[in-house]
């Protein structure tokens, strides 16, 4: 006897694109439509709603918690839904401190995790360079799980371990004994700041967007190749950030910023698409450089780059298009200024201190012990299951009401009530 199956929401190959056109199509009958650039990102300029996966952030100014509360209702007549408070979301613990207009991201709980589990609980990196002997299997897979553990973290609130984290995942393939040993160092880093946490701040903004790109010549043993990295930060918080090698060898260190001041550049155009769709124009975008001779080669009509490098030549044209068109402004600002030095090269403990403090990494040792209370029982149990998830939430509105929807372990959060439901077998697709 064959049975044929006609609700495929989980356990098969289908089953994500199925539920995102589930999701999608129900947004859409709210009136909340994707937007262009990112496709997990809706809005009908009033609500925003961000998924990842089953996993829903809905958020808006506190002006439009009518359109929020007329959005909760189309989604309880698909969903059986109980009300909590929102702290957690996928591993990463949200503090909200509104009188200040401060929002805290911050991941102790999964920086613990990690730590325990490698038995790491009781600075600067040693030189990683190639492994001559070769690495056993379980050697292997043990150093490969501690460095993707370490990229989780990098890639969501710690910037700050961005770069180390790049370093260690060139050698997942047959790691050292020493490259082991810098994973753990790592680990143990992060174990003994778990509070650090990412701060957005409404009420002191300064300059809405800041965007910094950086590059460290030739600093690569092996290749010769060149370490960049950039990062840009709204309402002072980094929301996108990269470190990492170039794809090519450069002959100066002119060539090595040109080269990353380009990456930089259609980096931030993708986020500038972003904001916009979702009604934040923050006018042209600014990004900062420490290379004088980079930045003239853009600005300056007549200055073009000497080199044999094609390639090079062909980024430094495009970047005097844009530079001429409006797209961009590029502007100078001094190496001990530079948000994104720490992301190319290894740094003193007082200036990677201060590197720390330039991305608004906030020790919030207190406001966790505050708010423990309320993250016990059974939501610190939901926190253990979700730590293995990973999302990238780039920007949260200041005056948001925040929720999150799941389907296979659905819930809503709302400040300050959270529901709860289960998915509605007549509104799976057939």
């Amino acid at each position: 006897m064959i049975a044929e199956l006609d609700k495929a929401l989980y356990g098969l190959r289908e089953s994500p694109l199925l539920w995102y056109n589930e999701l999608a199509q129900a947004l859409n009958e709210a009136g909340i439509d994707r937007t262009d650039e990112e496709p997990c990102v809706f809005t009908n300029g009033k609500v925003l709603v961000l998924v990842y996966v089953d996993d829903i952030l809905i958020l808006s100014p506190r002006q439009e918690k009518l359109a929020v509360n007329d959005l909760v209702k189309q989604l309880q007549s698909k969903y059986e839904m109980r009300e909590d408070k929102f702290k957690w979301y996928l591993g990463i613990r949200v503090i909200r401190d509104r009188p200040n207009r401060k929002i805290y991201l911050c991941q102790d709980a999964y920086i613990e995790k990690i730590a325990r589990k490698f038995k790491l609980t009781d600075s600067r990196l040693p030189r990683a360079i190639k492994y001559d002997g070769q690495a056993s299997k379980e050697e292997i897979k043990d150093f490969q799980e501690r460095v993707g553990s370490l990229m989780y973290i990098a890639v969501i609130t710690r910037p700050d371990v961005a770069r180390a984290a790049a370093q260690l995942a060139r050698f997942l393939a047959n790691p050292s004994p020493e490259h082991r040993a810098a994973a753990d160092q790592c680990i143990r880093y992060l174990y003994t700041t778990k509070f650090l946490a990412i701060v957005y701040d409404g009420m002191h903004p300064g300059e809405a967007l800041v965007i910094a790109s950086d590059a460290s010549f030739a600093d690569d043993v092996e290749t010769r190749r060149s370490s960049q990295g950039y990062v840009m930060l709204l309402f002072n918080g980094p929301v996108v950030w990269k470190a990492g090698l170039q794809d090519t060898v450069t002959t100066s260190t002119t060539e090595a910023e040109l080269l990353s001041l380009e990456r930089t550049t259609k980096e931030s155009y993708a986020l500038d698409r972003l904001l916009r769709d979702i009604s934040l124009d923050l006018g042209p975008l600014k990004i900062y450089c420490d290379n004088l001779q980079s930045i003239r080669l853009v600005v300056e009509e007549n200055q073009r780059i000497t080199t044999k490098l094609r390639h090079v030549d062909i980024q430094n044209m495009w970047l005097k298009q844009e530079f001429r068109k409006g797209r961009f402004l590029v502007e100078y600002l001094k190496t001990d200024q530079m948000p994104a030095d720490g992301l190319t090269k290894a740094l003193s403990r007082s200036k990677f201190e201060h590197f720390r403090s330039m991305l608004n990494l906030i020790d919030i040792k207190r406001e966790v012990d505050l708010d423990m209370p309320t993250s016990s029982g059974r939501q610190r149990n939901e926190l253990d299951e979700s730590l293995g998830d990973i999302t990238v939430t780039d920007r949260i509105l200041d005056d948001a009401d925040v929720l999150t929807a799941m389907s296979s372990k659905p819930l809503i959060h709302t400040s300050p009530t959270r529901i709860t439901g289960s998915f509605s077998s007549d509104a799976a697709p057939r």
